[in-house]
């Protein structure tokens, strides 16, 4: 399954979410900070679902957008 991240920068952090699975966010002050929140996010979804862990990969794109 491929899981497809998106890691935007709002006013005062960087927030994740996942693009096709509902209830997956994540945020930080850094990028690496969104990524290791959202992957924690994935693992208690997948362990409160009684989801048997599969090999994937995790796509990540990164927003950025300027906020005046």
């Amino acid at each position: 399954m491929d899981k497809k991240l998106i890691i935007e920068k709002t006013k005062d952090l960087y927030s994740a979410y996942a693009e096709n699975m509902k209830g997956i966010y994540g945020g930080g002050n850094t990028i690496e900070e969104a990524k290791a929140s959202i992957n924690t996010s994935i693992k208690l979804y997948e362990k409160h679902n009684n989801l048997k862990q599969q090999d994937y990969e995790i796509t990540f794109k990164i927003i950025t957008t300027s906020h005046q």
